[in-house]
């Protein structure tokens, strides 16, 4: 199974931190359609825009228009969960409203979590969303299914300051619970740190990509700021099989650029001075 895993793609009719979202996204979307339209499924994983504004929506309703690869979405901090489901109705949502849903695939059932809380940049995951997690993980466990789960904050602290201090308000009872389905929930897919992570919590393996439009570096040293420059945009691509799973990073602004230099049986680099080396 082939999984592409977008994050943060901000859309707003203005520039943010000198990039222009929009433009980033086209050029994300046509390297994902050009490369991976063999894809069994893509997911974007909140902050689809950076106010909430209703017509930010329309417009990446509008470049989404006319792809056959039909991303499932779910909403970030930055996003307006009453404006997305006026103009995203066939998005599904649990008895609260919040966008939660479970879609099957043949690796397993990916469960797509809602983390906005009004008001702040943090995410929360309260009791209502518990049960239906709850409620959903029981389902799987008894029907032998793998899970992997679709949030946008990520379920753990990372180490960077500026993310920690607006990750999941109420974590430890999130990771309360991937604690006692760690045997079920198979990887972690979120977003909103805006750098590449990777790693595992109650052993449960977990990876983000950057930001599509103005990804940061992170910052381990205490400081709460955010690091902007020469960063590359990411997408990931997510290999699945029944025995593993495995990422990879697409930095779709660059791969232009690169030469694709073909090797030799022994796996050398010919480098058309009769040099050998390996790659």
């Amino acid at each position: 199974m082939k999984l592409v895993h977008l994050s943060d793609i901000h859309i707003h009719d203005q520039e943010i931190l000198g990039q222009d979202p929009v433009e980033n996204f086209k050029a994300c979307w046509a390297h994902v359609e050009a490369e991976h339209a063999d894809a069994d499924l893509v997911i974007i994983s909140g902050d689809l825009t950076h106010y909430g504004h209703k017509d930010s929506y329309k417009a990446l309703k509008a470049l989404l228009a006319d792809t056959a690869l039909a991303p499932k979405l779910i909403i970030g901090n930055h996003d307006d969960r009453q404006a997305f489901r006026s103009v995203f109705p066939q998005v599904p949502v649990d008895v609260h409203g919040h966008v939660q849903y479970a879609v099957d695939t043949n690796q397993g059932r990916f469960l797509f979590l809602d983390t906005k809380i009004e008001g702040t940049h943090s995410g929360g995951y309260g009791a209502d969303r518990q049960a239906w997690l709850i409620s959903e993980l029981d389902r799987a466990r008894a029907e032998g299914v793998f899970v992997y789960l679709v949030m946008h904050h990520h379920p753990c602290a990372v180490g960077d300051r500026s993310a920690d201090e607006i990750g999941l308000v109420d974590g430890a009872a999130f990771r309360s619970i991937l604690r006692t389905y760690r045997e079920t929930v198979r990887h972690i897919f979120f977003g909103h740190c805006h750098f590449s992570l990777s790693g595992a919590v109650h052993g449960i393996p977990f990876s983000a990509p950057r930001s599509t439009n103005h990804p940061n570096a992170s910052a381990l040293d205490g400081r709460n700021t955010a690091g902007t420059g020469p960063i590359a945009p990411n997408y990931n691509i997510v290999l699945i099989e029944a025995d593993s799973v495995v990422v990879h990073t697409v930095d779709f602004l660059v791969e232009p650029l690169l030469v694709w230099l073909p090797l030799d049986a022994d796996g050398w680099v010919e480098d058309g001075t009769g040099s050998r080396s390996l790659p």
